[in-house]
C-alpha cells in the first residue's frame, strides 16, 4: 500500500486536531490529564501513608507521569487517526486497520516505558521479575485502555464535531437573517425616497419657498439612514426624530393640508430599538390615509418604556385615487419583526371599510 495512503489520514488528523480553539481548550486538555494524575498520586499516598517521603513521593510522581503517556497517546490517537475515518471520511476499513496499528503501537510503548524507562531510571518493576509474554500485554491494553481512553478519544471527536456543526449552522443562521434584513431595508429606502423625491421635485416645479427646507430635512433623513439605520437597532430617541423629521417633510409637501397628531411620551432615551421599523406603517398612513381632513388626522401615539415600546397609528382611509406603486413596506416590516424578536413582540392590525390602525408592541434592547 502507498506511502500516502497512510500519511493523508495522518496529515488530516493533524489538521483537526489544530482546530482546536485556541490556549482555553489546550489548558482545559491538561487540567483533566493533569486531575488524572493527582488522582493516582492520592490513591499511592492514602495506600503508602507510613512511607511516604519526598524522596518517595518524587519517585511515585516520575512513575505516573510515564504510565500517564500511555492513555494520552491513546486517547489522541483514535481522536486524530481513527475517529475522522469513521465520522467523516467513512473509512471504516482503514479505521479498523489503524486501530489495530494503534493496538500494537501502545504495547511498544508500554515495554519501552517500563523496560527502557521505569527499570532503569526508578529501579521500578511492575511484574516483580518476571515479564509478561507479548499476548498477555496485548489483552492487557485491549481490555484496560481501549474500553476507556481509545473510545473516550471517538466519543470526544463526535461530540466536538457535533458542537462545531451546531455552531455553524447556528452562524450561517445569523449570516442569512441578517443578509435579509439588510435586504428587506434596502428596499424600504429607496420606497420612501422615491415618494420624498418626488414631493421636492413638485415644490421646485412649483418654485416654493419650502424647497430649500424640505432639501435640508432630506439631508438629515438620508445622514440617519445612512450612519444610524443601517444598523438593526438604533437609539430610541433618534427613531423618534428621525419619525418628526418625516412628519416635517410631508407636511412641507402638503403645504400645510397636512393633519397629523404625532405624541412620543413616557421613557423616550437610548434605549435600542429596531431602526427604520415604525417608519413603514408611517409611510402606509401617509400613503393610503385622508392627509388633508382635519377632523380625522393620522394619529401616532408611540409610548417609550425602559423595556418595551408601545407603538399605535391610525387613518381614515382615502376614498380617491390609489397610487399604484409597489407596497412592499408592510410586508418587509412583517418579515423583519419576525427575523428580529420571533414571537416575543405583538402587532394587531384592524382594516376596515373606513379605518385602518396599526398596534404594536415591542421589546427593547439588544
Amino acid at each position: 500500500m502507498p506511502v500516502g495512503v497512510f500519511l493523508s489520514p495522518i496529515i488530516k488528523g493533524r489538521v483537526i486536531f489544530n482546530q482546536m480553539k485556541g490556549r482555553q481548550l489546550i489548558y482545559i486538555h491538561i487540567g483533566v490529564w493533569g486531575l488524572l494524575l493527582l488522582n493516582e498520586l492520592g490513591l499511592y499516598y492514602l495506600s503508602h501513608k507510613s512511607e511516604q517521603s519526598f524522596q518517595t513521593i518524587g519517585r511515585q510522581l516520575g512513575i505516573q507521569v510515564c504510565y500517564l503517556i500511555i492513555p494520552v497517546s491513546c486517547f489522541y490517537s483514535s481522536y486524530i487517526l481513527v475517529a475522522p475515518q469513521f465520522f467523516l471520511f467513512k473509512k471504516y476499513l482503514r479505521g479498523i486497520l489503524y486501530s489495530i496499528l494503534i493496538l500494537l503501537g501502545i504495547v511498544a510503548l508500554r515495554y519501552l516505558i517500563e523496560y527502557h524507562i521505569l527499570l532503569p531510571l526508578f529501579g521500578f518493576d511492575n511484574y516483580g521479575g518476571h515479564p509478561w509474554p507479548a499476548a498477555d500485554y496485548v489483552e492487557n491494553v485491549f481490555f484496560y485502555y481501549f474500553p476507556k481512553y481509545f473510545m473516550y478519544g471517538q466519543l470526544y471527536f463526535f461530540a466536538e464535531n457535533w458542537y462545531r456543526d451546531k455552531q455553524l449552522k447556528q452562524e450561517l443562521e445569523k449570516e442569512r437573517s441578517a443578509a435579509e434584513l439588510a435586504f428587506l431595508r434596502s428596499q424600504l429606502n429607496p420606497h420612501f425616497l422615491f415618494n420624498t423625491l418626488n414631493d421636492i421635485y413638485s415644490l421646485t416645479y412649483q418654485k416654493s419657498e419650502h424647497a430649500p427646507e424640505a432639501l435640508l430635512k432630506l439631508s438629515e433623513l438620508l445622514r440617519y439612514m445612512l450612519r444610524e439605520g443601517n444598523t438593526d437597532r438604533t437609539p430610541l430617541r433618534l427613531e423618534v426624530q428621525y419619525i418628526e423629521n418625516v412628519i416635517a417633510l410631508q407636511r412641507l409637501g402638503a403645504k400645510g393640508q397636512c393633519f397629523i397628531d404625532f405624541e412620543p411620551e413616557g421613557y423616550i432615551a437610548d434605549q435600542p430599538v429596531a431602526s427604520l421599523l415604525f417608519i413603514a406603517f408611517v409611510e402606509n398612513a401617509f400613503k393610503h390615509g385622508m392627509l388633508d381632513d382635519a377632523a380625522h388626522p393620522i394619529k401616532i401615539h408611540l409610548t417609550g418604556a425602559h423595556d418595551h415600546v408601545i407603538f399605535h397609528i391610525s387613518n381614515k382611509k382615502n376614498r380617491g385615487q390609489k397610487d399604484k406603486t409597489g407596497g412592499i413596506g408592510l410586508n418587509n416590516v412583517q418579515r423583519r419583526l419576525k427575523l428580529l424578536f420571533g414571537d416575543n413582540y405583538k402587532l394587531d392590525i384592524k382594516d376596515t371599510t373606513d379605518n385602518y390602525s396599526v398596534h404594536l408592541t415591542l421589546p427593547t434592547g439588544l
